[in-house]
């Protein structure tokens, strides 16, 4: 006859397997439940399942929280009036909070991390408007955390390098192929450094 385990024991060994997404042998170490016991716990519970439902919520989560920012900021950046640029400042202010919350329970271990971006030369202006858009979405991201940040300035400096990009994204060509792309000029190169407070 098999160990009896307290309820909690086993609902514990689900959270770490479905929401966590550690491996039995992991789960096993964690709660003294054999890997054995932990299979069949899994196999009765649809944990296999689970998991891949809270995988994927999560994922839509992430993917919804970037949308979101990006659709706030725009808002605020068109904002007719003092009021609704103060209502919008406040939500990308939050939005922006909740998302370096996020980085830092990421990198503490205590939920998944997104995969950081690769770091690339800029030799291209396809690649000065990927560089671009990180910069400014980085230097937002220190900004807005601190609601004393937000002024006119700011909103102005965003404003000036989403043009760029638009320009940049506008001369591209079409199909930028990797071995016929346009090199980025010198003047263009130095607007980019300027704009990203890159010296």
């Amino acid at each position: 006859m098999g160990r009896e385990y307290a309820s909690d024991t086993l609902w514990r060994a689900q959270e770490l397997y479905c929401v966590d997404r550690l491996s039995y042998a992991a789960v096993a170490d964690q709660t003294g439940v054999s890997a054995t016991t932990l299979k069949a716990w899994g196999q009765k519970y649809d944990w296999a399942r689970k998991r891949a439902e809270i995988a994927q919520a999560e994922s839509e989560i992430r993917i919804n929280t970037v949308k979101s920012r990006h659709k706030a900021l725009e808002q605020l950046l068109t904002a007719g009036d003092a009021k609704e640029a103060a209502q919008m400042a406040f939500a990308v202010s939050s939005l922006e909070s909740l998302a370096l919350k996020q980085q830092e329970l990421a990198a503490a271990g205590k939920i998944p991390s997104a995969t950081p971006p690769v770091r690339r030369k800029i030799s291209t202006k396809a690649e000065a408007v990927a560089a671009l858009k990180e910069a400014v979405e980085k230097k937002l991201n220190l900004a807005l955390a601190d609601a004393d940040k937000i002024s006119a300035a700011l909103v102005s400096d965003v404003k000036r390098c989403l043009e760029l990009v638009t320009d940049l994204e506008n001369s591209l060509p079409k199909e930028t192929k990797p071995e016929t792309a346009q090199g980025l000029s010198a003047e263009m190169a130095a607007k980019l450094r300027e704009l990203a407070g890159v010296g």
